[in-house]
């Protein structure tokens, strides 16, 4: 019940939002992952998509994390409920990872 007033709290004043895809990804597909990363940047970007990065855990480095910032959750809703799979869940998918999802409303930014 709580999640269901924030995203309406969201959908209300147009707060950008960001998405956080992790998954492990074998050392030995380290290198393929990171390539299919890169080559997003060949592609138009996704209305909405304001930046993406690709992060690698320091003290894991089997473990991978896509943080994307979207202008807002009407944005991502939009992009999600089209037919094709999103971008970041693909890249873990081609590695045979299995990715988890988490998404949040960004209340303040420090530049």
């Amino acid at each position: 019940m709580i999640t269901i007033k924030i995203i309406i709290f969201m959908k209300g004043v147009n707060m950008e939002v960001i998405t956080i895809v992790e998954g492990r990804v074998p050392i030995s597909k380290a290198k393929e992952f990171e390539t299919a990363y890169e080559s997003l940047k060949q592609d138009a970007l996704t209305p909405g998509l304001i930046r993406s990065s690709l992060l690698r855990k320091s003290d894991n480095p089997e473990i991978y994390r896509i943080e994307t910032v979207w202008e807002s959750r009407e944005a991502l809703e939009k992009m999600r409920s089209s037919t094709q799979t999103p971008k970041s869940i693909e890249l873990f998918q081609k590695v045979k990872a299995s990715p988890r999802l988490e998404i949040y409303g960004i209340v303040h930014d420090i530049p």
